[in-house]
């Protein structure tokens, strides 16, 4: 009997250890990672370069503030999580709009990058009284942060800054 409550107990001093790092048992937002680098360009020419970096890489811009030298993009699907029992049939769809932010001076500039307005979106078909019916739910991080995996948003931002930080780099070694 003893033996018993003992493994109970290390059992659950186990769970209480391992499940707070699972994505699935957090209850609130926690910040996302805002990657940033840094560049000897002159901030405009690092502003206008960006904004056409995105928009070859498929951004669309939605809003740009020249004063603050800041980029804010349309919504963009960017992951797909799908499989196991727990998804819809289509997954869940990734979203987010990306702000980019040039700073500095003249000695160069620091761009930031960040995912805002970050959502999933699924679509769900069911069957009710012989009609399908379907319909499409959107998911915001700040409401339902235990749907979201992070590392699925952490890796698109890795990949638009080594995008952005290659290409700006690019015209430093060129003589810039």
């Amino acid at each position: 009997m003893r033996a018993r409550r003992w493994v109970w107990g290390w059992i659950l001093l186990l769970c209480f250890l391992v499940t707070p790092g699972c994505y699935y048992f957090r209850l609130a937002a926690e910040p996302l990672r805002k990657p940033r680098f840094v560049t000897v360009r002159p901030v405009d020419e690092v502003y206008a370069t960006v904004k056409s970096l995105l928009l070859k890489d498929g951004y669309v811009i939605e809003q740009e503030d020249p004063k603050e030298r800041t980029l804010l993009t349309e919504f963009r699907h960017f992951a797909t999580r799908s499989g196991g029992v727990t998804l819809p049939e289509g997954g869940r769809l990734y979203y987010h709009k990306l702000r980019v932010t040039v700073g500095g001076g003249e000695e160069g500039a620091a761009v930031e990058l960040e995912s805002v307005d970050l959502e999933i979106r699924s679509s769900y078909v069911y069957e009710e009284g012989g009609k399908v019916l379907s319909f499409k739910k959107r998911y915001p991080y700040e409401h339902y942060p235990s749907m979201f995996d992070l590392s699925s948003v952490n890796l698109e931002l890795a990949r638009m800054r080594g995008y952005l930080e290659t290409s700006l780099s690019g015209g430093e070694k060129n003589g810039r």
